[in-house]
């Protein structure tokens, strides 16, 4: 069928249009907004009909349309138009569409993998045909940035597939940010397997619009928008022991339907999560490997600038090696730059990490901030557990089960690894969560910063910050660093406190924060804008529920 270039112009579709898309019967001459989609395929009355099958595309686009808002890296190429070739089980019951793999799929395709989240199925009345509507996003291989649209695609009553189309209108990617429409034609075999429901129930969820109200709050209380382009924002969200206060997740066409489904990236989250966790699991096992030399674990770390150099200052970033201490500098430079974004394979990223910064200071003295350090840790992790156990690879033999025993979802079991056999995990970056998950975390966290008695000693140490513990790495806001958390300490008369106060937090690349305050509370945005501004949010969260 001959292709046709779409014109992704401003004015929708209506909802009508949408199954004469799906069915032939019109052509895609433009985008739908989200809530026509809503409308027209996830807001009807009646649930579709219950089954379980396998949806396959595996052919080009009949129509597309791409439009390219940010390409600061010069990397788009005519292949991204396409999206990967796939197919994926799926169920359908009580009307809800389950994936039975919500992972990040590995595809063939030279610059997209892709991952689908739990979507809709509803009965429309009129044709008696079912309307799915599958949330999926698009994934740079070997990178973090992340790509979320909606898949919508029809069954009719006789099982018939109807052509599916894609679209997207939001991400969180700083560098790369584009529309998209594309139309494709699909095939589904039906299967008799059970449907893959979800345990992955949340807290009560709560629009945070009622926070607002309920304590008499401004709409910058947790987003100042004055610091922070709320177009580039993802979502955010407040967590107390009790409740889950969610922002929508606007989009360029309008709020996504599916914000719990929403695919979200750790960027450096990971060395919080990969990194920490994982080693104080590991002491937890075998008591305090975090002393163990770098280079007694990892051959390529040789020479006199690895001497005495320990997990804890890979963990700390603090090996002493170094090219400038203004922070950030030596993270923007080309050797920091081959380790994340340009070497592929282990042993590249291996030999770069190892090499790439002089020897400057005694271990243990100086923060500079380093994604290479974590992506050593995280083979010097996998050596040890190689060297004492049965045991291969720390993040599926170590924090998979961790996560899945505190009823993490299947999607935060996906991580970026190294294109080769070694497969070795970024642990710098390169996980993926859910809403669900952040909730999870918090709550983990949480218990963990409150228990002295914890085994994980490593990751409690992180999580209560003191001017002992803890390495200046940002002076002008009093923000420190200690075994792969960020805090920030505030003098202790701000909060009328008898103490100054110390809240830890993760941060990842582009305009990512999750952060743990002294009241039990969780405070989390995620957006792509390089805006790290979240002092509304402390204050407004001791506005709630005080310090001290």
């Amino acid at each position: 069928m001959k292709k046709y270039l779409l014109l992704l112009l401003c004015i929708p579709l209506t909802s009508q249009e949408l199954a004469d898309v799906l069915w032939s019967k019109a052509q895609l001459s433009n985008t739908f907004h989200y809530a026509d989609i809503s409308k027209a395929a996830i807001d009807l009355p009646n649930n579709g009909k219950s089954f379980s099958g396998i949806l396959k595309v595996d052919q080009p686009a009949i129509g597309i349309g791409y439009n390219v808002i940010i390409d600061s890296r010069k990397i788009y190429q005519d292949n991204h138009k396409n999206i990967p070739k796939f197919e994926i089980e799926i169920s359908s019951l009580d009307g809800k569409v389950y994936p039975k793999n919500t992972k990040i799929i590995e595809t063939n395709h030279l610059f997209w993998n892709i991952q689908f989240g739990v979507g809709s199925s509803k009965l429309e009345i009129s044709s008696s045909n079912t309307l799915i509507t599958l949330p999926f996003s698009l994934i740079h291989k070997s990178a973090n940035c992340i790509h979320n649209g909606i898949g919508v695609f029809s069954i009719s009553n006789d099982n018939q597939i109807s052509n599916i189309i894609f679209e997207i209108a939001s991400e969180t990617c700083a560098y790369y940010k584009f529309d998209y429409v594309g139309l494709y034609s699909a095939n589904f075999q039906f299967t008799n397997a059970l449907p893959n429901l979800s345990n992955n129930s949340d807290k009560n969820i709560i629009s945070i619009e009622n926070l607002y109200k309920r304590y008499n709050l401004t709409n910058k209380s947790f987003l100042n928008s004055d610091y922070i382009d709320p177009s580039n924002v993802t979502m955010f969200g407040l967590i107390d022991s009790n409740n889950h206060y969610v922002s929508s997740c606007m989009t360029r066409l309008g709020n996504y339907p599916f914000c719990d489904q929403i695919l979200l990236p750790s960027y450096s989250l990971a060395k919080s999560i990969a990194g920490t966790f994982s080693l104080s699991l590991l002491e937890s096992q075998y008591g305090s490997i975090s002393n163990l030399y770098v280079s007694d674990l990892v051959p390529e770390c040789y020479g006199r600038k690895w001497k005495n150099v320990t997990l804890n200052n890979l963990s700390d970033m603090s090996t002493g090696q170094y090219f400038n201490s203004i922070h950030d500098f030596d993270e923007s430079s080309v050797a920091s730059s081959e380790v994340i974004f340009m070497f592929e394979e282990h042993k590249d990223k291996i030999k770069k990490a190892c090499s790439a910064f002089p020897k400057k200071t005694k271990p243990g003295t100086r923060f500079v901030y380093h994604t290479s350090d974590t992506y050593i840790l995280g083979l010097a992790l996998n050596n040890f557990l190689q060297s004492n156990s049965n045991r291969k690879d720390y993040f599926n033999d170590v924090l998979i089960p961790f996560l899945e025993s505190n009823n993490l979802s299947q999607t935060s079991q996906s991580v970026l690894a190294t294109n080769d056999n070694i497969k070795q995990s970024y642990t710098g970056w390169g996980m993926f969560f859910l809403r669900s998950d952040l909730d999870r975390l918090a709550t983990i966290i949480h218990n963990i910063k409150n228990n002295s008695s914890t085994q994980l000693t490593y990751l409690y140490d992180a999580l209560n910050p003191n001017d002992n513990n803890s390495l200046l790495a940002i002076p002008s806001v009093n923000i420190y660093y200690n075994n792969g958390f960020w805090s920030r300490k505030f003098d202790k008369n701000i909060f009328n406190c008898s103490e100054d106060v110390w809240i830890p937090f993760m941060s990842g690349f582009g305009g990512i924060t999750f952060a743990f305050f002294p009241n039990g509370m969780s405070y989390y945005y995620f957006s792509d804008g390089y805006e790290f501004a979240w002092e509304s949010a402390i204050f407004s969260s001791h506005s709630i529920k005080p310090f001290c």
